[in-house]
């Protein structure tokens, strides 16, 4: 197996890649609290699972770092590993049954494949990776790796269980849907399993209908998702911050990107504050700061553009209504204040 694994690498994950781990999943913020399982060398290998076979280039080097926590219904992980094999073999899968759903999204750099039936499939940072422990599989990562994820027993996906046993690839990764489910998905499992938040059963609920829509993608019967307010919430959130510079980026313009009426977009966020015309015009606003912070070769007209505001004026409303201030002069004293803290850090330093 020496192709799948790099002989350099050091003993055990290197300490600033854990400690950049904990700092992303907010292990750091919650000292005391949850503690990590860690396994390592063979030990580790050996007892790394039950239901699973482990294999890797040379057992001294491995070493994983896991936080899981076992909910009302599903259970959460986050975990840090060296590169290994898994595998889950037809023996096995006689053996130790089980009837479980493992959805996990990775975010570091990496190759990650996963067989599934005769194909190997493999797997970008953020893209959603469904593994039914129902069936045979093969994992490989190649690099060191940090999934986040669920377990989910196959029973609560209801007329979706097929769909989630058969051996094909389990989402079209780059959808909207599946780009939300990965960011509920990190977000939910860090709170969980690491901050130790108390998730209520209706959340567990909310986080298995993501699931079992982003499985319905492959359901040629093509069942609606858009009454998933969940996902609506996440989608919007997502497309407003990749379109949000585009002055012609309107409520409108949401509703038909989720391919859903402008009244059923507007149902989904009847409970909450702010209006969606007002959350894209916060987006413009805040990447607007930022250039005026950081750009101070673009005129304020260019900031405006670069932004997203139909116009100079329509910015400068906007800076006056949220600061009290116009674009210009609210560069100046952002500049004033970059200046402060930078001249205090240096005093702090002699």
């Amino acid at each position: 197996m020496t192709e799948l694994f790099d002989d350099a690498m050091d003993f055990g994950i290197p300490t600033p890649v854990v400690e950049s781990w904990r700092d992303r999943i907010g292990a750091n913020r919650n000292e005391g609290r949850a503690q990590p399982l860690r396994l390592s060398g063979p030990e580790g290998v050996e007892n790394y699972s039950p239901i699973i076979e482990v294999q890797v280039e040379d057992p001294e080097k491995f070493d994983s770092l896991i936080y899981t926590r076992q909910l009302s219904l599903i259970t959460t992980f986050c975990a840090l590993h060296t590169p290994f094999q898994l595998t889950r073999t037809p023996q096995l899968v006689l053996d130790t049954p089980s009837d479980d759903l493992i959805i996990a999204v990775h975010t570091m750099r990496g190759r990650h494949t996963v067989r599934q039936g005769t194909r190997d499939y493999a797997y970008r940072p953020g893209q959603l990776a469904f593994v039914s422990n129902a069936a045979p599989y093969v994992e490989r990562t190649y690099e060191i790796n940090d999934p986040g994820g669920l377990v989910v027993p196959l029973e609560l996906l209801g007329s979706q269980r097929r769909i989630a046993e058969q051996a094909r690839r389990p989402v079209a990764s780059d959808t909207l849907l599946a780009r939300a489910t990965a960011s509920f998905i990190l977000q939910f499992t860090s709170d969980t399993a690491v901050e130790v938040t108390e998730a209520t059963e209706e959340t567990e609920m909310a986080a298995i209908e993501l699931v079992r829509a982003a499985l319905g993608q492959l359901d040629f019967e093509q069942r609606p998702i858009t009454d998933n307010a969940l996902f609506v919430r996440e989608a919007v959130s997502d497309l407003i911050e990749r379109h949000h510079r585009d002055p012609s980026f309107t409520p409108n313009r949401l509703a038909r990107l989720l391919h859903i009426s402008r009244r059923q977009l507007y149902r989904h966020f009847e409970d909450t504050e702010d209006s969606l015309a007002a959350r894209i015009a916060d987006r413009r606003l805040k990447t607007a700061c930022e250039l005026l912070r950081t750009r101070p070769d673009l005129s304020v007209a260019d900031v405006a553009r670069l932004s997203g505001f139909p116009s100079s004026p329509t910015m400068r409303n906007r800076f006056r209504a949220e600061f009290g201030c116009g674009p210009s002069e609210y560069r100046t004293r952002a500049a004033f204040e970059d200046g402060v803290v930078h001249l205090g850090r240096n005093k702090a330093a002699d």
